[in-house]
């Protein structure tokens, strides 16, 4: 796990040592809040928190956070200042902010912290394609709440990476409805599956933007793209079974198994 440490005040980054010096598998760095620095090493590093203070002496945290997630969306940040001032940036930063910790730093609540994003770090999801459409975290079935939902995540894992806009969703998951309807549909698809990843607490593999979709493929196992990387004849010749747009991207199989096998018999 990656995390970075910003606050100019070195009675803070003491309390961080006492904590860090224990954390074997915990790579960090501390900056004082220069924002050229910090997204120098973003742009270089993926990370997965964030200590951030509210209050440095030549930037607003503020901004900085801003700054930040603007290359990673996914990271999350633990402020560090007044609870009360932190808390209103809740709503601006909601799907990344953990929590506050309030200055004086406490070790016991910085450890708290820590221990919750190695939780979340640790969370490994798996998909299986070949066969039935199911999604596992740590080998626990995900239940999605609309078939739809599930349906659109599955395309949106077929497309490996590439960004799914809403009218190409459409024409393959909803060709035969009226334009309006099908937005409607797939408008409804999305909201479910927000709510879908948010409950198990996975919402930072998917970014909504408007009529589009983007898969963030770090930390996610998939027989499909594995299969298209790999020299393997694990595959089974059953892909997508339940999706009839899925005979589209099975082709693309069938073809390499093909080749695949007549090079291992040569």
């Amino acid at each position: 796990m990656k995390i970075i440490i910003v606050d100019d005040d070195m009675t803070s980054l003491t309390c961080f040592l006492k904590i860090l010096v224990n954390e074997y598998d915990i790579e960090y760095k501390f900056f004082k809040g220069d924002l050229s620095c910090i997204l120098s090493y973003l742009r270089a590093n993926r990370i997965d928190g964030i200590f951030l203070s509210l209050k440095l002496d030549n930037r607003n945290g503020v901004d900085v956070a801003k700054q930040i997630l603007s290359l990673q969306k996914d990271i999350k940040i633990v402020f560090m200042g007044e609870e009360q001032v932190a808390k209103q940036l809740f709503m601006e930063f909601k799907e990344n902010v953990l929590g506050v910790c309030e200055k004086p730093l406490i070790v016991d609540q910085i450890q708290s912290y820590i221990d919750v994003l190695k939780s979340s770090v640790s969370k490994k999801i798996s998909i299986k394609t070949f066969g039935s459409f199911d999604v596992f975290i740590n080998q626990k079935i995900i239940k999605f709440i609309s078939a739809k939902a599930k349906e659109l995540f599955a395309l949106l894992i077929t497309y490996n990476g590439r960004s799914l806009n809403m009218s190409d969703a459409i024409c393959h998951l909803w060709p035969d409805k009226a334009v309006e309807l099908a937005k409607r549909l797939y408008r409804d698809a999305i909201w479910k599956l927000r709510k879908t990843l948010k409950e198990y607490q996975i919402l930072f593999v998917v970014e909504f933007k408007r009529a589009q979709l983007f898969l963030h493929k770090q930390n996610i196992e998939c027989d499909y793209w594995e299969y298209l990387l790999k020299p393997s004849l694990a595959y089974n010749g059953i892909f997508l079974p339940s999706y009839d747009w899925s005979i589209e991207f099975q082709s693309e199989l069938d073809t390499i198994k093909i080749k695949r096998e007549h090079f291992f018999t040569i």
